[in-house]
């Protein structure tokens, strides 16, 4: 609801409470004001009878006395009766019997001379309709004042308007810039009022957000780059380890075959057998070197659309050395899912993951070690799950897990920055969400409980 409605709407509430308020206190003075008017007039027409009459009661003259009380009676409506009196006898009367009698007043007078009185002039006049002259006059004063406030609110809200409304509509305006990222745009104020402090105030808290913006991305970068060489790290882990058999069966192939060269024992089909294995085992070497050197590769870092399916061979191909040294099955449930994203993020989260998995495997010191990857598509969203059975997390850290430098590892043996990149990469690069829960689930008739992290994208 728009604040000018809400003044608007206060205004006119107030107003009409204080006319209804008012209102009540006009009828009563009214009525008061039309008494005391009413006993005015018959105050004075009595006043005026006695002093018109007097010469006439010197005199004698009933007529004249008639006739005066008559055009006194016809000059006055509201006049019910007119009675004078000589020595308490009436020697002049009139009366009007269509004149409602139901509200009158009845006034006297003497008529004097030298403090004598000579005659006595008693009216009976009919009170006003109250009613009506009050509901014509409060009807009037409410018409002028409802015309009053009218304008009054008008100017009130053109000035609240002027003073108020246009500020905030600026200042609200320039907020939104704030809300578009544009926090180098001050907002301006030039009036010495508390809108300027406000906007003051908004320049200060925006100026203090665009430092704390910077430091964290100077953070972030920092993190990124402690994160590469934690997966440098990895990899050339994983190098060795992937390595270390091919380059068994070179140095065993080369070895056996001087050896044999020496002993003047190497026949052709031995010499083509050990160079094919020679041959095998380098060209295996370089396909690892060139799968690592594709995962680091910035170009590969574009979106486009590639088999799921494929892409979590690469990752397996990658750490599968380290999971077989430490005796780490590895089962999959993959359905074919073509997707449309950057591959080679999705290849360190889950290495990223997997390797979280490893660890706590490792840590725990579980035999049977397990990891489950699922992957499947369900409403227009593609879910891969990674699931172990290392016991789960404990329920106090769960909810900080993706926290920047949180690890539940000996100091010496992890960072605590790769699944806080991990849940970076998947919510600002990849536009999904990343979530890890406790499952307690059941393999080949074995209960077991592990961590399960979700990506949902």
């Amino acid at each position: 609801m728009k604040l000018t409605f809400k003044i608007t709407a206060t205004v006119l509430i107030t107003v009409i409470s204080l006319l209804t308020f008012f209102g009540f206190f006009i009828i009563k003075d009214e009525k008061n004001f039309l008494e005391t008017l009413q006993d005015r007039q018959g105050k004075t027409i009595v006043n005026t009878i006695s002093i018109s009459i007097l010469d006439s009661v010197l005199l004698n003259d009933y007529a004249a006395i008639d006739t005066i009380v008559e055009n006194i009676s016809q000059a006055y409506k509201n006049i019910i009766s007119i009675q004078v009196l000589m020595n308490e006898e009436v020697v002049s009367e009139t009366f009007k019997d269509e004149m409602s009698k139901d509200k009158t007043s009845s006034f006297k007078s003497n008529v004097l001379i030298n403090d004598e009185v000579l005659a006595k002039v008693v009216i009976t006049i009919s009170k006003l309709d109250d009613s009506r002259l009050i509901n014509n006059r409060v009807k009037y004063i409410i018409f002028i004042s409802s015309l009053i406030t009218c304008l009054l609110i008008l100017v009130l809200i053109l000035i609240i308007k002027y003073l108020l409304i246009n500020k905030i509509n600026f200042i609200s305006k320039s907020t939104q810039q704030i809300k578009l990222n544009n926090l180098h745009k001050p907002i301006e104020i030039n009036t010495n009022d508390e809108f300027k402090d406000l906007a003051n105030n908004i320049n200060e808290m925006t100026k203090q957000l665009n430092k704390e913006i910077q430091e964290n991305k100077s953070k972030t970068k920092l993190l990124s780059e402690q994160a590469k060489m934690a997966s440098l790290g990895e990899m050339l882990g994983n190098i060795a380890h992937q390595w270390r058999q091919p380059l068994s069966v070179i140095s065993s192939a080369a070895t056996g075959t001087r050896f044999q060269k020496e002993m003047d024992m190497l026949e052709d089909k031995d010499f083509y057998r050990a160079m094919d294995s020679i041959n095998n085992s380098a060209q295996y070497l370089s396909q690892t070197i060139e799968d690592f050197r594709g995962f680091f590769n910035p170009k590969n870092r574009k979106v486009k659309e590639f088999q799921i399916s494929k892409t979590i061979d690469k990752v397996l191909n990658i750490i599968n050395a380290q999971f077989v040294a430490k005796d780490i099955t590895i089962i999959k449930s993959i359905e074919n899912i073509t997707f449309k994203s950057i591959e080679n993020e999705i290849i360190q989260v889950l290495i990223n993951i997997l390797n979280n998995s490893k660890d706590a495997l490792i840590d725990k010191e579980i035999k049977n070690k397990l990891i489950f990857i699922n992957v499947y598509k369900k409403d227009e969203t593609i879910y891969i799950e990674v699931l172990d059975n290392a016991g789960g997390i404990k329920d106090d850290v769960i909810d900080k897990v993706f926290e920047p430098y949180f690890t539940t590892k000996h100091q010496s043996n992890g960072t605590g920055i790769g699944l806080y990149m991990s849940h970076d990469i998947v919510i600002n690069h990849l536009m999904g969400s990343l979530s890890v829960s406790n499952e307690e689930f059941e393999h080949k008739s074995v209960n077991y409980i592990g961590a399960k992290f979700t990506i949902a994208m």
